[in-house]
């Protein structure tokens, strides 16, 4: 019997443990909603204070230096778009600046083996007799 009874006190002992351990997530996860609610308190207040700045209103010194800190922040995020657009065009630019080149490079060997011309512009072919370019508008030197 006396094995009975330790073989009880064990499965008593790890039901125990496992209520333990089921309610100690329970609260875990409390703690987790009521961490989550302190963020949403603290960004309310935050905003709170933002809209007083923005309506001009002064503040206290740190929550002053604190909005003059997002408006900097806010400032050297649209001077970064504006590398980004810059980076962007300059890359469109060479693209299209190697389509051209090929163009013409294109054209060329076109030309030397028939009596095709092509746009001093655009690189476009653009058949005998033409006076400007099809893909361009660009007069066509003869």
């Amino acid at each position: 019997m006396a094995f009975l009874d330790k073989l009880g006190e064990i499965a008593k002992s790890a039901a125990e443990k496992a209520n333990d351990g089921l309610e100690i997530n329970r609260i875990n996860g409390d703690i987790s909603v009521q961490e989550g609610n302190i963020t949403a308190y603290q960004r309310a207040l935050g905003l709170y204070y933002w809209e007083k700045f923005l309506a001009g209103e002064i503040l206290e010194q740190e929550p002053m230096e604190i909005c003059e800190k997002i408006v900097m922040a806010q400032q050297n995020i649209a001077s970064y778009q504006t590398e980004i657009a810059k980076i962007k065009a300059d890359r469109q630019a060479e693209k299209e600046q190697r389509l051209q080149q090929k163009k013409a490079e294109q054209c060329e060997k076109e030309q030397q083996s028939e009596t095709i011309t092509c746009c001093s512009h655009c690189g476009a072919v653009v058949q005998q007799g033409q006076n400007f370019c099809t893909n361009c508008g660009n007069s066509i030197i003869k």
